[in-house]
């Protein structure tokens, strides 16, 4: 069964691989976690030089037969990453994906074993897709249950998803409009290590992959290393990023 360790631009991305990805890529007989790029890069947020993240996957790639991937956000990362200065060339839907094929180029010596995840914008777009479930969701990890100021909330998100058509990954990215920044404005308390995984897992991962293609995007690339036996059954094996 395969095995796929993921070097994640910071902890929400990897509590997102743990808790809402993770359990579901069991069910397809693929082992997967998330990790960091290096000890100090732990003690700092955004994401690092593409040195570093190109060597810790070389590291982990080591162990003969295991996948290695990387889940990073096109808005946060340096200019200095394959394909990332050139990517406005291209048009707004394919950035991420033309930055990963860059990336997988850049790493000629994994071949198929590279699995590079890169969303448009950060976390909190996921946040959009089921806006009724993220209102409800983080106004609960508030100590709020009023109806009304939770609908007041999903009306909210409601306006802010219908000015980009639908198109959650098409959210302003300015400081002051970014995802997190409007998550931030309605919902005073936001936690996204707590409550945004919450409402994320309450979302669901099929809707979250229905409205966030680079998602669904990578999701089949590590789906195509599952199996199955005949009737079905899958091994499911805990594994530690401390790798």
């Amino acid at each position: 069964m395969a095995e796929v360790l993921v070097v994640c631009e910071g902890q929400t991305e990897r509590e997102f691989c743990r808790t809402v990805i993770a359990p579901y890529l069991a069910t397809r007989g693929i082992h997967f976690a998330g990790t960091l790029a290096g000890k100090a890069f732990k003690k700092r947020p955004g994401i690092g030089t593409w040195q570093l993240y190109r060597k810790e996957m070389l590291r982990h790639a080591a162990r003969r037969g295991r996948h290695v991937g990387v889940m990073v956000d096109y808005y946060g990362m340096p200019l200095s990453w394959p394909g990332r200065e050139n990517a406005p060339e291209q048009a707004i839907d394919n950035r991420g994906s033309y930055v990963e094929g860059m990336l997988r180029e850049d790493l000629p010596e994994l071949s198929g074993r590279f699995h590079p995840c890169v969303a448009f914008h950060e976390f909190e777009s996921l946040l959009f897709v089921d806006h009724a479930a993220t209102a409800l969701s983080l106004s609960i990890a508030e100590g709020c249950e009023d109806e009304k100021i939770v609908a007041r909330r999903n009306a909210e998100l409601v306006k802010i998803k219908d000015r980009v058509l639908g198109h959650v990954e098409r959210i302003n990215d300015s400081y002051q409009t970014k995802p997190s920044k409007r998550i931030e404005d309605l919902f005073t308390a936001y936690d996204k290590s707590f409550g945004g995984i919450q409402a994320a897992l309450d979302a669901g991962l099929p809707k979250l992959r229905a409205g966030c293609p680079w998602l669904d995007r990578w999701l089949k690339s590590l789906e195509s290393l599952g199996s199955e036996d005949d009737d079905g059954n899958v091994t499911i094996t805990v594994q530690s990023d401390n790798t």
